[in-house]
């Protein structure tokens, strides 16, 4: 299976605040508030700003793995890194 590379846009990155220090990331009210993606979509993009673009893609398939074993309602991250570089907040390519 090829490795998915994902990155936000830099104008996205640029625009949330990462406090090293305290290890806290802020998402600007611009991005929460847009109604082009939705809830789920918006909180994989900040867990892609906070880590700077060290997401791994396959961990978060084996994650949501685990979550549908044991009943939980199942997000699909591809579903949603689609639809994210759908609204043009990320771009993915093959590794």
């Amino acid at each position: 299976m090829t490795k998915k590379i994902v990155r936000v846009r830099p104008d996205i990155l640029d625009s949330v605040l990462r406090d090293h220090v305290d290890d806290v990331t802020y998402f600007p009210n611009e991005l929460i508030h847009r109604r082009d993606v939705s809830m789920a979509a918006l909180g994989l993009l900040l867990e892609l700003t906070a880590t700077e673009g060290d997401f791994d893609v396959e961990a978060a398939r084996a994650q949501e793995l685990q979550r549908r074993a044991t009943g939980l309602e199942p997000e699909d991250v591809d579903e949603l890194l689609s639809e994210l570089e759908t609204a043009g907040y990320v771009t993915i390519a093959e590794g």
